[in-house]
């Protein structure tokens, strides 16, 4: 049963909380417990003449994929580093290429969060900027989505953003600890207000609801499109509906909702009614293991792209949970964000070694 309460509700454009909360603490808690670990090399040694050199092979099952080599197991598959550096911070190794995107038409990126696709167009939360931009496939801003200021009490800070079906942008403002819906030309349709006390960290759309994770409670919440608090579930635990840092959310064309349970090193599967089903992967550096998986992505073909962070990868499964390859890169080092196109073949990737980051890495075939 999902517990009931009365903390959400809606508020005009003009209104705004007052009680507000600094989410660094958490975040960069992990963070220096990354560094402060003996971690994984690149998998880079030095020549004669000081420059890096790459090795290390992607898997498929049992195969061992040569630098170069994609694994034939599914679309949206990476090699591991073997072709020649391209001018302009590009990258190719005659399969995928590596673009970096360090903002457009004379606009710099400031510590990028979130990243979504809608409509084949890469929707990027520019915190610092208090921005959205909308980016064509040629990475040309066709929109921004920001122009808040003086309608709440802290500046505008995008942290993670979906689309619903009739076209609203649902955003996740951080610093404010409330949700903004709005439509393309920036008018504020509503402001749903999270728990004074929470510290959200990333937003799915499901069936007509709203659903939050919270790292603070180690919890997950439920409200309806129009902003009405329906329920939440999860505390800190090891068990099915509990959690340890649950970071990012993600859903399936079946509404089959997938969290990262970062500490856990797994990613458990709920339905709508928050009935745990399944879950992907446990702790280990193997195949089908995971380690701090942090950002999750779901192509066309319901195929579950992981952030396995501390393993430096990203981890592919099928939807019925069967393990199908990792994917290895250099730019793949902590990575904390990402999006996938529904045919698999961009994949865009925000590393977390450093904060803020301000670029983002787009694998493309």
């Amino acid at each position: 049963m999902i517990g009931m309460k009365e903390h959400g509700m809606i508020t005009t454009a003009t209104e705004h909380q007052t009680e507000k909360k600094d989410s660094s603490g958490i975040f960069g808690k992990f963070l220096k417990g990354l560094v402060g670990r003996k971690g994984k090399t690149d998998g880079s040694k030095l020549t004669s003449d000081g420059k890096k050199e790459w090795s290390g092979s992607a898997t498929a099952g049992s195969k061992e994929l040569s630098s170069g080599a994609v694994s034939s197991a599914m679309a949206g598959g990476m090699a591991t580093p073997g072709g020649k550096k391209e001018q302009s911070g590009s990258y190719s190794d005659g399969r995928w290429s590596r673009r970096t995107l360090k903002g457009h038409q004379g606009h710099k990126f400031k510590d990028v969060r979130g990243l979504a696709f809608h409509n084949d167009k890469l929707l990027v939360c520019d915190s610092d900027n208090n921005i959205v931009h909308i980016l064509n496939q040629d990475y040309t801003c066709e929109k921004e989505l920001g122009s808040f200021s003086g309608q709440f009490a802290k500046p505008f800070k995008p942290w993670s953003i979906a689309v619903s079906q009739d076209n609203l942008y649902f955003i996740l403002d951080k610093s404010n600890v409330q949700i903004v819906v709005c439509d393309q030309n920036n008018k504020v349709i509503r402001i749903i207000n999270l728990p004074a006390d929470s510290d959200p960290w990333c937003i799915a759309l499901v069936k007509g609801f709203v659903i939050v994770t919270e790292i603070n409670g180690h919890r997950v919440l439920k409200y309806s499109l129009d902003g009405m608090y329906i329920g939440e579930f999860g505390r800190r635990g090891d068990g099915h509906t509990e959690f340890n840092i649950p970071y990012f959310v993600a859903v399936n064309s079946r509404d089959v909702i997938m969290v990262s349970d970062c500490y856990n090193h797994c990613i458990k599967c709920f339905d709508t009614q928050f009935n745990y089903l399944y879950k992907y992967g446990h702790r280990g550096t193997g195949n089908a293991q995971l380690f701090l998986p942090t950002s999750i992505a779901v192509d066309g073909a319901d195929n579950v792209y992981v952030c396995d962070l501390d393993n430096a990868r990203i981890s592919i499964w099928s939807e019925d949970t069967t393990w199908l390859h990792n994917l290895f890169h250099p730019e793949l080092r902590q990575q904390w964000y990402m999006a996938v196109t529904a045919d698999g073949d961009r994949i865009p990737v925000v590393s977390g070694w450093s904060r803020p980051c301000n670029e983002i890495a787009v694998f493309s075939k």
